[in-house]
């Protein structure tokens, strides 16, 4: 949540490095192409400011909301991107233009990055949604359903359905329903039950970061 306006610029500082880098005249030229990182980082620097005047008890600050949300939401038919306000931690990095669905009462940490083509909710009308921590990577066609816990640092692989809670720093997750991998051994990788090390599943799954 944005509680105030140091927060919000260090918010848009964070999300506006992250899409354009330090260089100087990055966004400008961004904007002047209307590139696919334009696209996308105008999505999150809008939701941004919707978060911040949802908080704000003046009337003012109603309007400011009203008129934040309305944008959010056209930018966010014509993206594919469903994200309500306050779900989403500092340093959002979304990398794709493809639908992006987050259910209005899952948390999402601090810097984690969304490939594209994600969901994260729940079962049903009155169920729970997911909480996924900090730094948390999901591939392309990943999804997280029903009440579960991602710990920080996790990677799911592409087209993983994570239906359990991956409680483990730093694991990666792949298949459907998702399975933690083997961790993998200073000695080599890591050999599961079938004989086939963590690389062989990840290149049949895929991890479809990019």
């Amino acid at each position: 949540m944005i509680r105030n306006r140091a927060e919000l610029k260090e918010y848009l500082d964070r999300e506006r490095a992250l899409y354009f880098g330090e260089k100087r005249g990055a966004l400008l030229a961004a904007w002047l192409m209307r590139s696919k990182m334009y696209r996308i980082w105008q999505y999150v620097w809008t939701l941004r400011h919707a978060e911040y005047y949802k908080t704000r008890p003046f009337l003012p600050d109603r309007f400011a909301f009203a008129w934040y949300h309305r944008r959010k939401n056209i930018l966010g038919t014509r993206l594919g991107f469903e994200i309500p306000e306050n779900c989403v931690g500092k340093g959002l990095f979304i990398y794709h233009i493809a639908p992006v669905v987050i259910n209005e009462d899952a948390r999402i940490g601090e810097e984690c990055r969304i490939t594209g083509n994600f969901c994260a909710g729940n079962t049903g009308p009155g169920t729970a949604s997911p909480v996924l921590g900090d730094r948390v990577t999901a591939g392309w066609g990943s999804c997280v359903i029903g009440d579960v816990h991602i710990a920080d640092d996790v990677i799911l692989g592409a087209g993983c359905v994570v239906t359990r809670s991956i409680e483990q720093r730093g694991a990666r997750a792949a298949g459907v329903p998702a399975r933690t991998l083997p961790e993998r051994q200073s000695d080599g990788e890591a050999v599961n039950q079938a004989g086939r090390c963590p690389e062989q599943e990840v290149c049949e799954s895929g991890w479809g970061i990019s």
